[in-house]
């Protein structure tokens, strides 16, 4: 009997699990659940679970601390004994970034290996894999010294993006869009929310101006601002207070959350998030559109990440307006 395993570290890339379930047709699935001390992300990922019955489910925490790392891959080693790695089929990953994803992808040694999207990532993927920057260098050199297996891997990919120079299998959303049902269509927008300045991306005071021409542009319309599970729930109250608007905080993913519900904005909108480019796939009734902030307010360490990011929902043909 050949088994499948999943490794995933969000809710996005279970999602994304159980559309390659559906794809691929893949029986006898192990999940291997990496989690932090983040408790909403792990109860959204524990949410999505119910849409598949999994064959054996194992959570693994990250090592956060010194000794943690010290000892993980014995912990791992120990953990996944009991996986016959000459019974494994294929093997499906949810974070290409990850050193302790990657020292479990290279535990197996398994050729079928598929990345499933994590985000915009994917699409800065080969920028991120050649040109690695010294302190990425000098982090996977010390996780060597710790025993830490980190050999590079040949994906396959399974994404919703166009993927130059690498073998692409199309990830429709065919499993989801059977839960789409008929939807009432109310005349608001959806801003979907980011930890930009949690991520010193940008300051706050520029968000808050930035937030401030969107709300503008929208004077028409109902504006609902979705909040990201990092962003800082206090900070955006006090935004919501001093700009008036409404917010609101899902216990799902945005596209679940559209999916299950019977009424849907007119529009959604955001800054940068992957939800614009996953939601039409799903809702084709509502407008999409991206906001582009001025190259001058965004942090040189993130300007090439993001000047690539609304390339590609250019090429996407995604509603732009430039702040």
């Amino acid at each position: 009997m050949k088994y499948n395993i999943f490794i995933v570290t969000g809710p996005l890339h279970i999602m994304n699990a159980i559309e390659a379930i559906d794809y691929f047709k893949t029986k006898n699935n192990i999940l291997l659940v990496l989690y932090t001390a983040q408790n909403q992300q792990l109860e959204q990922m524990k949410k999505i679970l119910k849409f598949h019955h999994w064959h054996t489910i194992k959570y693994i925490p990250l090592p956060m601390k010194t000794l943690d790392k010290l000892i993980f891959t014995y912990e791992i080693n120990n953990s996944l004994k009991d996986i016959d790695s000459s019974k494994l089929d294929k093997i499906f990953v949810g974070d290409y970034r990850s050193d302790h994803v990657n020292h479990i992808v290279n535990f197996f040694q398994n050729k079928n290996i598929y990345l499933l999207d994590d985000g915009l990532a994917q699409v800065i993927y080969h920028k991120e894999t050649s040109n690695e920057s010294f302190k990425v260098k000098t982090r996977r050199f010390i996780y060597k010294l710790l025993m830490y297996k980190l050999s590079k891997i040949k994906y396959t990919f399974f994404t919703i993006f166009d993927i130059e120079n690498e073998k692409v299998i199309k990830n429709r959303y065919s499993f989801f869009k059977k839960y789409i049902k008929d939807k009432k269509v109310e005349n608001a927008v959806y801003f979907i929310g980011q930890p930009l300045i949690e991520a010193n991306i940008i300051s706050e005071d520029i968000y808050k101006n930035e937030l401030s021409k969107v709300i503008n542009f929208y004077d028409n319309k109902k504006f609902v601002y979705i909040l990201h599970r990092r962003e800082d729930e206090n900070r955006v109250k006090k935004l919501s207070i001093e700009l008036n608007f409404k917010y609101k905080i899902f216990e799902n993913l945005i596209e679940l959350e559209m999916i299950n519900s019977k009424s849907i904005p007119s529009e959604f909108a955001t800054f940068f998030s992957t939800a614009i480019v996953t939601l039409p796939n799903f809702i084709k009734l509502s407008e999409y559109r991206v906001f582009q902030i001025d190259n001058r307010y965004i942090n040189q360490l993130y300007i090439n990440d993001i000047v690539g990011s609304y390339k590609e929902f250019e090429r996407l043909g995604l509603k732009k307006e430039v702040l």
